[in-house]
């Protein structure tokens, strides 16, 4: 199989005049990401360089950069998910962390490793705890100063005094899913979380079955799946619907009919967002038929665009597009599904 990346950079709304830098930036994400792929690098460790690269950007709403709580501080979220063995790693609230992503890749592959006296190792850490780990790690700790930029400071100073800030107006979590050339998925996502958020606060970037969900464990007998969401944390988190969608993909014989559906029924019509008026969500899929080969690249936002990105082993150069809701389309209401089919063997159909 030939190995393929995606990513997205939030949704939310992008200002027009910035499309060809989401553009330029999500391409340069999954060249790295394909770079790791071609030197025979796993799907979850191409997830972990794709998304530190937007962690490093001050256009995405993620590591640097990153929208600044209500006391004007930095604190990050991230998750990655295995499809190869299923586990996830998680971490959150994180003040000093370089790149989160990188974190939670070291709580996941660190599962694998027996601890003595029979100990568990963590899942998800948050706080001072995670920080701990990070360094214990041998990740880049640095001080809060370093991760504020000019742009998130601005937003917070412009937004601190007003009571009523609209989460669609601001970007969200960035993500990424891959298929690695032995024909394995991963999945992973990273946030700042919304403008002004209490300090403490975790979205679904970092929780399990919300923010990512990856599965190639039964290849043999079952079609392989990456997810991973962005949009409003908390709607995301009550319907946890990275893994909803999965299963929904997983199981449907058409992904993009699968992928309408979950977004239709598990979350705009969802009992849990009942007394919600405006439902904001994106999810990015990949999707792989382990019996014919073909696969699929998808995305879907009920959120007025999505800045997305894909690009394949074989590829000279990736793509890259900002996908908008309809004209007429009130954001949060209703989902625009769109993508590429049989992507490995170049045969694209939107």
């Amino acid at each position: 199989m030939s190995g393929i990346v995606a990513v997205h950079c939030g949704a939310g709304t992008h200002n027009s005049s910035h499309f060809v830098k989401y553009n330029k930036l999500s391409k340069k994400a999954c060249r790295k990401g394909i770079e790791v792929l071609r030197s025979g690098g796993t799907a979850l460790e191409a997830v972990k360089v794709i998304i530190a690269v937007l962690e490093d950007d001050p256009l995405t709403n993620c590591g640097f950069g990153s929208n600044l709580t209500n006391e004007g501080t930095v604190e990050t979220d991230a998750s990655i998910m295995d499809g190869r063995t299923l586990i996830y790693g998680g971490c959150g609230a994180l003040k000093n962390v370089k790149n989160p992503i990188e974190l939670a890749y070291d709580i996941c592959v660190k599962q694998l490793e027996p601890l003595p006296f029979g100990l568990i190792p963590p899942s998800f850490l948050v706080g001072k705890g995670a920080v701990q780990h990070a360094k214990s790690a041998g990740l880049r700790i640095v001080n809060q100063k370093s991760l504020v930029s000019a742009k998130a400071l601005k937003q917070y100073q412009k937004f601190q005094k007003l009571v009523d800030t609209r989460n669609s107006e601001l970007l969200d979590t960035v993500g990424a899913v891959c298929v690695d050339n032995n024909g394995h998925v991963a999945a992973g996502c990273s946030s700042g979380g919304i403008l002004l958020k209490r300090p403490g606060r975790v979205g679904q970037a970092a929780v399990y079955a919300s923010g990512v969900w990856a599965d190639s464990f039964s290849r043999d007998t079952e079609n392989s799946v990456a997810v991973c969401t962005s949009g409003c944390g908390e709607h995301l988190m009550r319907t946890q619907l990275a893994k909803e969608i999965a299963e929904e993909v997983k199981s449907s014989a058409c992904p993009t009919v699968g992928l309408s559906q979950a977004i239709t029924d598990k979350f705009l019509n969802s009992r849990f967002l009942r007394n919600v008026s405006a439902k904001l969500c994106g999810a990015l899929v990949l999707h792989i038929d382990n019996k014919t080969g073909d696969s699929a690249v998808l995305w879907a936002h009920t959120t007025e665009s999505m800045s997305i990105g894909f690009m394949k082993c074989g590829d000279e150069n990736p793509k890259a597009l900002i996908s908008e809701l309809p004209a007429g389309v009130s954001v949060g209401t209703k989902v625009n599904v769109s993508g590429i089919y049989n992507y490995c063997d170049s045969k694209e159909k939107v």
